[in-house]
């Protein structure tokens, strides 16, 4: 018997294209082939905190499911919020770039020294990440960071033009201007951040124990899409799960995807390393989003019993 599953994906702007795999298991007709069937529904607003975005949902039971940032997870944990719980790994590193109005091969941290660097975005986990490279390189009092506009096409202009130095934004958002030739990307700060669990598929505890075999279902059809994503170039991927992404320039798709597959930042399976984690909640405790004095213990965040269950199903 098929099982249904609701995901609750944010308002409609985080359908961003580093969150594919979630896509490419629908096109695959994955979800079907482990009887689940996803509805895929959208929040109303964005946010970065457990009252914004897509959280509410799963927290009232509206959904029971979404896709988002760990981060939010420790913080909630902090505040002795609901019980919520990573379970499947989404995007492995940070999926954010610099770009710039010329190339610059062989870039390094300290070509950002005096530099202006123009945060188009303002995302939170990407400003705190940022800031964090910026100081362990000694970096930052040396180079000013400056909010973006709110106009993401009129921030590129100036950078292309010369008024800043790089624009940090996600591929996602660059892949357009960069496929058109009017920046250049000039580094991803993936490696450059190191591995973390930038975004996972979350539920609440509860929930996650009353559906597991949904669960179970859902975590194996993306973990052979994962693996289906990895052994495929760009241009198979663009092909699969361009109808999710119909407003997207066809060829800033196949450039943006190419540049998450080379730069790391599909998560390679559903599991979620601790000391990913780990690095992860060391980041944003340095940066100041999480306190010091609370530790946010991986196995009250993330829970890998789902995965162990797959890997026990195919021995």
């Amino acid at each position: 018997m098929t099982s249904r599953l609701i995901l609750n994906q944010g308002d409609r702007s985080e359908s961003r294209i580093y969150y594919c795999a979630l896509y490419l298991a629908e096109s695959l007709g994955l979800f079907a082939k482990y009887d689940v069937d996803i509805q895929f529904t959208t929040a109303e607003s964005g946010g970065h905190t457990i009252q914004g975005g897509q959280v509410p949902a799963v927290i009232t039971g509206e959904a029971d499911l979404t896709i988002g940032g760990p981060m939010v997870m420790m913080k909630n944990y902090q505040q002795q919020g609901p019980q919520m719980m990573c379970f499947c790994a989404a995007v492995a590193a940070n999926p954010w770039f610099l770009a710039a109005a010329n190339s610059e091969p062989g870039f390094v941290p300290d070509a950002l020294r005096g530099k202006r660097v123009i945060d188009v975005g303002n995302v939170g986990t990407a400003t705190l990440s940022f800031n964090w490279l910026l100081n362990q390189h000694q970096l930052s009092d040396q180079v000013t960071l400056i909010p973006g506009s709110g106009d993401q096409q009129a921030d590129f202009a100036a950078v292309a033009s010369g008024d800043y130095d790089y624009a940090l934004h996600s591929m996602h958002a660059l892949a357009p201007a960069v496929a058109s030739g009017k920046l250049h990307c000039v580094a991803s700060l993936a490696p450059l951040c190191g591995d973390m669990p930038w975004s996972a598929y979350i539920a609440r505890r509860d929930v996650l124990q009353q559906k597991r075999p949904a669960f179970i279902a859902f975590t194996r059809a993306i973990a052979e899409a994962q693996q289906w994503l990895l052994s495929h170039d760009a241009a198979a991927l663009a092909q699969q799960v361009q109808p999710w992404y119909a407003d997207y320039p066809a060829a800033a798709l196949v450039a943006g995807l190419d540049a998450y597959l080379h730069s790391g930042v599909f998560a390679s399976g559903p599991d979620i390393a601790r000391q990913d984690f780990e690095h992860f909640a060391t980041l944003l405790t340095e940066t100041g989003w999480l306190s010091a004095q609370i530790p946010v213990p991986y196995a009250a965040l993330v829970d890998m019993s789902l995965v162990g269950a797959i890997w026990q199903q195919e021995k």
